[in-house]
């Protein structure tokens, strides 16, 4: 009995470990949230605003950063790459990281930054938006507009601040896994029934503590 306590106690702080390091199962994931510092227990909940038409906050948030090249979690990110796409007919004021300066115009962002991450989390851009009504709107991320501009063709990208902003490939939470597959909604207004929330925190990510 002993022994069993001791084992149950042993799983219970290295659950809560890896929910501090790996928020979400996924490496490099982008998503929009109505709050700054999503777990992965509320990422479904948070990941839709269904208040009252206004004016109100969401911020997007990006989980896991992991510099491929070196295959370590980044301390900072140098950068970050892609497009949103929502409804026109929103008021949508961004403002990005303090440390971060746009290359382009949103809703283009291609910054360069050094951001902070902690608890394996950083936000890059907090948004105020503002809405007349209660009509359902889907947010994406997408590429940035300007192919040529794209660091990786047909993708999203980060940067490591600490290896020269060497670059990552990137994903949206609402992917399957790291694909590249753009067309479903990481966030939604009013209507959440679209909206592919990304899964929770695996067993594999709470193995990985052992290695």
């Amino acid at each position: 009995m002993k022994r069993f306590l001791v084992l149950t106690a042993a799983l219970m702080l290295i659950a809560g470990a890896a929910n501090a390091q790996f928020l979400f199962e996924g490496e490099n994931e982008i998503g929009i949230f109505t709050v700054e510092n999503p777990t992965a227990e509320d990422a479904q909940d948070v990941a839709c605003y269904t208040g009252p038409a206004g004016q109100f906050m969401i911020y997007c948030v990006l989980t896991n950063p992991v510099n491929q090249l070196l295959g370590t979690p980044m301390s900072n990110v140098g950068g970050f790459e892609f497009r949103l796409e929502y409804p026109a007919g929103l008021f949508v004021t961004p403002v990005i990281h303090p440390s971060a300066t746009n290359f382009m115009s949103p809703p283009d962002f291609f910054c360069g930054a050094n951001i902070p991450v902690a608890g394996g989390q950083c936000t890059l851009i907090t948004m105020t938006i503002g809405t007349f009504t209660t009509d359902p709107a889907a947010w994406y991320i997408t590429p940035v507009s300007d192919s040529a501009a794209q660091s990786i063709p047909g993708a999203i990208a980060i940067t490591d601040a600490d290896d020269n902003f060497s670059i990552s490939e990137a994903y949206t939470v609402a992917g399957s896994g790291e694909g590249r597959d753009f067309s479903a909604p990481v966030f939604g207004m009013f209507d959440c029934a679209d909206v592919v929330p990304n899964e929770d925190v695996s067993w594999g990510g709470v193995k990985t503590l052992f290695q």
